[in-house]
């Protein structure tokens, strides 16, 4: 049982340290002049990686689900 608990905490802050590698990468490909279309795709989901990870670590900590 203690073992599942120690599994999801480290979910969460995997999640938690994502957030500033997103921030990075969008940075970057955001950065880039004369983008493909893959640079395109590649800043938009770093961009969905990034809200998702800071509403992940939002409900994490405020209700410490």
């Amino acid at each position: 049982m203690k073992y599942n608990t120690f599994i999801k905490k480290c979910f969460h802050y995997g999640d938690i340290l994502a957030v500033p590698f997103f921030g990075l990468m969008v940075f970057y490909f955001y950065n880039i002049e004369h983008k493909s279309i893959l640079e395109y795709i590649l800043l938009l989901f770093s961009i969905l990686g990034f809200i998702a990870d800071v509403l992940f670590t939002y409900i994490f900590l405020s209700y410490g689900i």
